[in-house]
């Protein structure tokens, strides 16, 4: 919602500046009035109107939020374009500006966010991880993984006996009537079933399915107005993704669909865990699972504490995601930090090992109510592509690209995701490297991705995630070409489901070029291990985090790290 210097034009020595009428007119208040009251009286009509009555004073919040936020950065631009344009350092003096503003006008957007609760945590939890979002904003949002406000338990208690058809007292011995964890769909606590086992108890938010669907509506109006009123970008494709995809999260019996299905195709790993399921104690709106205790993903000084490397907790999270697309087209859509979590293994007897020293890290994955699915088709194109990066071979990364994503968007895929250091190239090189492929900027990525199919496009949106995470926890460009190229390279093998032979495409049909490739890996594999071997784990990551890391491809921007979260209790918690 910022303006830039895009709202003054300059000719010569004369500027000319466009101001927006709601500035000059002096009849803002006005305006503003009448944009509460016919948004309010659209949503009324079309929505519920016993929700739309308590969803009022989130609308309100919303609104004020957007008003003075937009006032905010009109005023903002004007004055100080008018105050210092003649400036020598105008440039980087705007944009220093520019960022404390977006921190603050984010903050405000937190508060509301956390006020407000429901569908608009999803949705500040989801714009965490576009790129498209200045990294202020991003920051600051990140904070919704873990710091939503839980609801009374008076209330949780008697949505929680409907679904069980039990008394609480009668099914387990002890439950906390505190809740460990509270985000955008349900709450979880903390319990004891009769056996004494430990378990975490997912419960959704009494009358939760109706709230949304009003919030919704209200976000998608004011959304739509605010693009009309105030010319900022059109946000209401992204309210749409997530009313798609809501209906799913909301019934936890896909959740526990999408849990059995993970844990099967992880079966032969002791590295990654998913928590086990009681399905007596399940239903549509609660799940029941085994309570498991960790690290957040993200938070680098508790795994150091727990003798941990943070970049190697990186390294297997990457080849997990990968190992997802690749091997098994069934990908976590949401692998945010809040949902992911770290456990330490004890050290390895095999002395060939690099944990031969040190804690192994397992990962834990939980909240699995949103999941995507890739054809075997396109999970195989989608593995040929990260084959040609190593090769080099752009001609057949690009006819991957094509086949797997369409003629406008496989021309722009490869620039988008193969690893490249940006930082290192002038602005030159960048806009030529940009140019070749056809795009130059965020809007002409976003169109792209429209012709890609819908399959392929959320599944490159979950991997964007992790790949935010990891860099911020180590991880280099290096690390990410080799991680997914080994993960590509098994995915080729792993049958369809026709049992059809794979179907090769450019310098991959030939064998010679096959063996060229399984080398090259296996050298890069072989270079690590003996790096980690060597060194240790510990003395390498601490070599590597004294290099500036980067979000090293076209559609991200670096950001910094967000405060330190403490140790966190493994529970299903929701996005």
């Amino acid at each position: 919602m910022a303006w830039g210097l895009s709202d003054i034009a300059f000719t010569g020595n004369t500027q000319h500046v466009h101001l927006d009428p709601i500035i000059i007119d002096g009849m803002a208040v006005f305006d503003i009035a009448m944009l509460v009251v016919v948004v309010v009286g659209l949503v009324v009509a079309y929505g519920s109107r016993f929700e739309i009555v308590k969803a009022g004073p989130r609308i309100v919040r919303m609104v004020l939020w957007g008003i003075r936020s937009a006032y905010r950065y009109k005023r903002f631009t004007l004055y100080y374009t008018w105050k210092y344009s003649s400036h020598p350092s105008f440039q980087e003096m705007y944009q220093d500006a520019m960022s404390k503003m977006h921190r603050q006008v984010a903050h405000g957007l937190l508060r509301v966010c956390q006020k407000n609760g429901g569908v608009y945590v999803k949705a500040g939890q989801t714009a965490a991880s576009l790129t498209t979002l200045p990294p202020e904003y991003r920051e600051m949002l990140e904070k919704l993984e873990d710091s939503v406000p839980p609801r009374p338990f008076v209330a949780i208690k008697k949505a929680l006996e409907v679904e069980l058809g039990h008394k609480v007292e009668e099914v387990f011995e002890a439950f906390e009537s505190k809740a460990t964890a509270a985000a955008s769909l349900a709450q979880v606590h903390k319990a004891r079933l009769k056996d004494g086992t430990d378990v975490a108890v997912k419960i959704q938010y009494p009358g939760l399915e109706s709230a949304l669907h009003a919030d919704l509506a209200a976000m998608t109006l004011l959304a739509g107005f605010a693009t009309l009123v105030f010319r900022v970008s059109d946000w209401r494709w992204f309210l749409k993704e997530i009313r798609d995809k809501l209906s799913e999260e909301l019934d936890f019996r896909n959740e526990a669909d999408n849990a059995a299905r993970l844990a099967i195709c992880f079966a032969d790993r002791d590295d990654i865990v998913v928590p086990r399921l009681f399905p007596r104690w399940s239903s549509k709106r609660l799940l029941c699972m085994e309570w498991i205790q960790g690290i957040k993903v993200s938070d680098k000084e508790e795994l150091k504490k727990a003798g941990l490397s943070p970049r190697q907790v990186a390294l297997l999270f990457q080849g997990v995601a990968a190992e997802m697309m690749c091997s098994h087209g069934f990908v976590h859509g949401d692998m945010h930090p809040g949902n992911v979590f770290v456990r330490a293994l004890p050290p390895s007897s095999n002395i060939l090992t690099p944990w031969r020293r040190h804690p192994r890290p397992q990962l834990v994955l939980i909240d699995h109510g949103l999941y995507f699915n890739l054809p075997s088709d396109m999970r195989l194109l989608y593995c040929m592509m990260w084959c040609a990066f190593v090769l080099n071979d752009a001609a057949t990364a690009t006819t991957a690209a094509i086949q797997l994503a369409g003629e406008t968007t496989g021309r722009v895929l490869p620039a988008m995701l193969k690893p490249r250091d940006w930082d290192t190239m002038t602005p030159e090189e960048r806009l030529k490297a940009r140019n070749k492929v056809g795009f130059g900027g965020m809007q002409d990525i976003r169109n792209a991705m429209k012709s890609c199919p819908q399959d392929l496009a959320d599944c490159l949106r979950a991997m964007t995630i992790v790949r935010h995470t990891c860099s911020r926890l180590g991880t280099n460009i290096a690390d990410r070409l080799r991680v997914n190229a080994v993960e590509a390279l098994k995915g080729l093998k792993v049958k369809t489901q026709s049992n059809k032979r794979v179907e090769y495409v450019g310098v991959m049909k030939s064998r010679m070029k096959r063996w060229r490739l399984w080398l090259h890996i296996a050298a890069m594999k072989l270079a690590a291990w003996i790096v980690l071997i060597a060194g240790g784990i510990h003395h390498e990551e601490e070599n590597v985090l004294e290099q500036p890391q980067s979000d090293d491809d076209a559609t991200s921007s670096s950001t910094k790290d967000p405060a330190t979260q403490k140790t966190f209790h493994i529970q299903v918690m929701p996005a």
